[in-house]
């Protein structure tokens, strides 16, 4: 490429709750070409005068259909972008990166593949690019998301007890919170009209029957007046 040659790519870190190992996970693709071809790395598409994208909420929509992604979001938000002349080989770059969470698993394509979120975001698995960055900047807008929001509930789906609410809480901010705030919190919710009772019961851990709650605006997010932190 000649030294005018600039590239600007819009990333999209997918998370997705696994229940049966009870962790984090992060879509990775299999790059087909280079630089870097063969490597796992985050979904991305460029973004320049040769797409037909009007905005940047319309490049996240064209990855999204694609087959690096190809999975139906339960919500999405920017998180940031950075740039300069060494994070690509090819030429000076920037990226504008997104978080991104899917509610359910679903299948994929032969050139993707579910990576434990922490391992990426610690460097224990290697991207190429600054992905690995960018991975650990998501996290840690997560992390602080879910201090004062009900985001972590976005991971459960429609339908889920409050035993998994005290789970997925706990998992994202990496520390056990306590059962009766996350009760305070979807009484909040039940209150703001988020979340109703669905008077039924699922089995849970122990085979115990947990009664469940619905969320009525799947997708949107709801601020808490005051901060696990607090």
């Amino acid at each position: 490429m000649p030294l005018s040659a600039y590239l600007h790519t819009v990333d999209l870190c997918v998370l997705f709750y696994c229940r049966a190992s009870g962790e984090l996970k992060l879509l990775l693709n299999q790059r087909e070409a280079d630089p870097f071809v063969g490597h796992w790395a985050l979904p991305g598409v460029v973004v320049n005068g040769g797409v037909q994208d009007l905005s940047l909420k319309d490049a996240v929509e064209r990855l999204r259909a694609s087959d690096k992604v190809g999975l139906p979001l339960a919500w999405s938000e920017q998180v940031g972008t950075v740039g300069d002349a060494f994070r690509d080989p090819r030429c000076w770059s920037s990226s504008t990166y997104y978080l991104a969470i899917v509610d359910q698993e679903w299948p994929l394509g032969a050139h993707q593949a579910w990576f434990s979120l922490k391992a990426v975001a610690d460097g224990s698995i290697k991207l190429p690019f600054d992905h690995n960055v960018i991975v650990a900047a998501v996290l840690e807008r997560l992390f602080s998301k879910s201090l004062y929001s009900n985001v972590p509930l976005l991971f459960l789906g429609r339908e889920f007890s409050a035993p998994e609410a005290t789970t997925i809480f706990s998992l994202v901010l990496a520390r056990p919170v306590l059962k009766t705030s996350i009760r305070q919190r979807l009484l909040k919710l039940t209150e703001a009209g988020y979340l109703r009772e669905t008077g039924r019961k699922k089995q849970g851990d122990g085979g115990r029957p947990q009664a469940t709650v619905e969320n009525l605006k799947p997708g949107e997010v709801y601020f808490f007046d005051r901060s696990f932190s607090e």
